[in-house]
């Protein structure tokens, strides 16, 4: 028994050692890798940057269409009061003529 517990704990001792230094990846198998999480990391970075610029033209771009929405709305103003000035100085041309009238009718 103490025999066959002797070679149980040997064989389970053997495999375990096999099995730890059969296990790792090749030198060259982990430099593929690492050459190519470099690269990865790389591209990231480029997508990080386009994504960023990406989002500057956008919040230019929202600038932009606020700044047009509001020249817009100064254009319709302007075109508004543009017709009220009409307005009020045709009424103030027939507000003198009535006037004048008024004036001419006391002075008879």
């Amino acid at each position: 028994m103490e025999k066959l517990r002797k070679i149980v704990v040997l064989t389970v001792a053997v495999l375990t050692v096999l099995a730890i230094s059969g296990c790792g990846v090749s030198k060259d198998e982990h430099e593929k890798i690492v050459a190519q999480l470099q690269q990865t990391k790389v591209e990231l970075e480029q997508a990080k940057a386009k994504v960023a610029d990406i989002e500057k033209l956008m919040e230019l771009s929202k600038i932009d269409t606020t700044i047009m929405e509001k020249l817009r709305s100064a254009q319709q103003k302007a075109a508004d009061l543009s017709e009220k000035v009409k307005s009020l100085t045709i009424e103030n041309t027939q507000l003198k003529e009535e006037l004048a009238k008024v004036k001419a009718v006391k002075k008879e």
